[in-house]
């Protein structure tokens, strides 16, 4: 399954997609959850889950049914933004609310916004929450034209000063402190596309789900003065007119293989401070009488634990902060994390990787400049564990601060965390490893020939380049780490007609004259011809036309491009299409498992006739070429020259020696872009 499949009933969605060869793993998105927010958590779907990939839909909704092994409960991920004192945003209201249990109170809709006293301080009814309960706002401060408001309690019954309608005084005995306040947002907007067009409900497939949303914050001081100004209105009916404290903007984008990246603006509406961190993560889902572990590149030890080994975070003794002292190299703050859950025997049943991206605020000179206070931290509970973008920045009306996070479910077994992701018009390869290792490598084709810009300190060796098989590197000392950004070599050039076309469209890679080509003396040898797109494209199918029936099947393929030698890559191929039956004419197409992504430039696509070498089809071909290295000798210029030929290919496509040049046109090719 290389696509997602989203599942969406009203507000409710899940997402589904390949997790490994076996499974697929599913995530929760919930587009009201609460009061209106984009949440990670629905009933249907209690927590992110593994399902086998013969699971059917009617297995995994609306409803995941046993079938699923769930992984990580992510209903507190959907992250709030810290105003110093209090979370808010999200799924929080500001925590500075007095709940009193009093039977029969007495009080109505019509003493909302009057204010009672406890001898010392001055708090305000915003809710009667029921017949036998009712919310006070507590007292708030400015301090250098910055309001905030206070944790406090009533230390006596709460008198009436002013506003009510019933002034009985309110007892004290029934007291839940540090209440969450809420509703504390509104103007909720929230736009759902898939692969850029509505999604609707029931089941759609595609390679990109991208929800956004926008809300306001009110200001503290703004909802007590405005119930104060309106006795008897509810706060939650004219929230509107409360002055904002900022704008939250969230953009959630999945994409194939159980990756979400989340992207948060916070706009400053009125001077404050802010803290923020874009995700947070719960941690995963023990398995009985296993742990989790927790690795962090450049932490060293903070909260009693060393982050620079597989820590057990199930120890964690109290909040921890990960402040300049704990890292390595104080340049880079903390910025990424890796978590697996094992067993009792240290076995790796599932991992996450979460961490910031080096994109607007979130390069590490900008994170270090606003997070001296604390770049990262972990709660006791381990429900908040996640980086912050910044920490104690004050601003002023009409500054933004935007940060861009990965979260990305990883699969057993795994000696390494090694990632492509991609932001916009970035993409980033992020390694990250436990122990030396002399030679590993990254598989990234997609990036071939890109340039890697290392941002922040690393200590691993790369190449200056993406290799035709990825980025290999090596970890002299552990633990290693390091994120790049993969930068195209150049200007790239218009994108060909046809390789832009969309989803479902068929293009040729050569197109003018065509020939015949008989393959008589064929027979095993893979023929090697040049291919060129200006744009790196996703195939789902490959086609080949046969004019004149032969015995066998053609087997079909690509193989990367080399440029230090101008040959094809010696390695196993980008994709072996499989086989096509020659026994009859016409055009003959394989269907791919999975869509492959042909490299933006050179490729070379090559064909061999196997297993009944009795007689030789005939293919359409065409005509044309590009250079072609000839080795140290112009011997083999004479007659027809196309491309290099491989012999002895009698099965599957793997690496390859060549044998030298061949005669053949190269056969006519199309694609079906996926």
């Amino acid at each position: 399954m290389p696509e997602l499949i989203v599942y969406r009933s009203n507000a409710l969605m899940s997402v589904r997609s390949r997790f490994d060869a076996t499974r697929d793993v599913v995530m929760p998105a919930n587009l009201a959850y609460p009061e209106g927010m984009v949440g990670l958590w629905h009933s249907g779907l209690p927590q992110v889950s593994l399902v086998p990939s013969t699971a059917t839909d009617a297995q995994v909704w609306p409803v995941m049914s046993a079938v699923g092994t769930r992984v990580h409960d992510t209903s507190d991920d959907n992250c709030p933004i810290n105003t110093g004192w209090s979370y808010v945003g999200g799924n929080h209201g500001y925590n500075v609310g007095n709940q009193i249990v009093v039977a029969n109170h007495g009080k109505t809709t019509a003493d909302v916004g009057s204010q009672w006293s406890d001898g010392t301080r001055i708090f305000t009814l915003l809710a009667v929450t029921n017949a036998s309960s009712l919310l006070f706002g507590n007292p708030y401060t400015v301090v250098d034209g910055i309001a905030q408001g206070a944790r406090v309690r009533p230390v006596a019954p709460l008198t009436h000063v002013s506003g009510a309608t019933n002034r009985t005084t309110v007892p004290i005995t029934g007291l839940t402190p540090d209440v969450q306040i809420r509703p504390a947002t509104h103007s909720h907007t929230v736009a759902v596309e898939l692969d850029g067009r509505p999604v609707p409900d029931g089941r759609s497939t595609g390679l990109e789900l991208v929800i956004r949303e926008s809300y306001l914050i009110p200001t503290y001081q703004g909802m007590i003065d405005t119930a104060r100004a309106n006795v008897g209105t509810p706060i939650a009916s004219i929230m509107p007119r409360i002055p904002s404290l900022c704008r939250i903007a969230n953009v959630y984008r999945w994409s194939p293989g159980g990756g979400l990246l989340v992207t948060q603006t916070v706009t400053a509406l009125t001077r404050f401070t802010l803290n923020a961190g874009v995700t947070q993560c719960t941690p995963l889902t023990p398995v009985t009488g296993g742990s989790r572990r927790q690795f962090m590149p450049n932490v060293g030890v903070a909260g009693g634990l060393n982050w620079s080994t597989w820590a057990n975070i199930d120890t964690l003794a109290a909040l921890t902060d990960v402040t300049p002292a704990n890292l390595t190299d104080r340049t880079m703050p903390a910025a990424s994390m890796t978590q697996w859950v094992v067993s009792g025997g240290g076995v790796q049943q599932w991992g996450i990787a979460v961490g910031l991206l080096p994109v607007a605020d979130g390069v590490p000179q900008t994170r270090a400049r606003y997070t001296t206070a604390k770049s990262w931290f972990i709660s006791s509970s381990l429900k908040k564990n996640y980086p912050q973008l910044v920490w104690g920045r004050t601003l002023a009306a009409g500054e933004s601060v935007t940060g861009t996070a990965y979260r990305r479910y990883l699969a057993p077994p795994s000696t390494a965390t090694e990632l492509v992701v991609s932001a916009g018009d970035d993409d980033f390869v992020v390694i990250e490893r436990v122990g030396t290792v002399a030679r590993a490598e990254l598989a990234a084709p997609q990036l071939f020939h890109r340039l890697l810009v290392a941002v922040g300190p690393t200590n691993l060796t790369v190449p200056d380049r993406v290799t035709v098989t990825g980025v290999p590197y090596a970890v002299p000392v552990s633990p290693g780490y390091g994120t790049w950004r993969a930068d195209p070599d150049g200007a790239l050039p218009e994108p060909l007609p046809g390789a832009s076309l969309a989803r479902g469209g068929y293009f040729l890679v050569r197109s003018g004259p065509t020939v015949e080509s008989t393959l008589t003396g064929a027979y095993q040898r893979l023929l090697l011809h040049p291919c060129f797109l200006a744009e790196p494209t996703p195939v789902d199918r490959a086609c080949v036309e046969v004019t004149r029936v032969g015995t066998g099947v053609l087997r079909h393929g690509v193989y990367a491009h080399d440029p230090a030698t101008g040959r094809p890559a010696l390695l196993g191929p980008v994709a072996d299409f499989g086989t096509v039956a020659v026994t009859t004419v016409g055009v003959k197409e394989s269907v791919l498992a999975a869509p492959v992504l042909l490299p933006a430039g050179w490729h070379w696509y090559g064909q061999v006739w196997q297993v009944s070498g009795g007689t030789a089809p005939t293919v359409r071909a065409g005509g044309g070429g590009t250079m072609l290295n000839l080795g140290a000798t112009a011997a083999a210029m004479t007659g027809d020259r196309f491309g290099y030929e491989v012999t002895g290919v009698t099965g599957t496509l793997g690496a390859i020696t060549i044998a030298g040049v061949h005669q053949f046109p190269p056969p006519q090719v199309a694609y079906r872009r996926a």
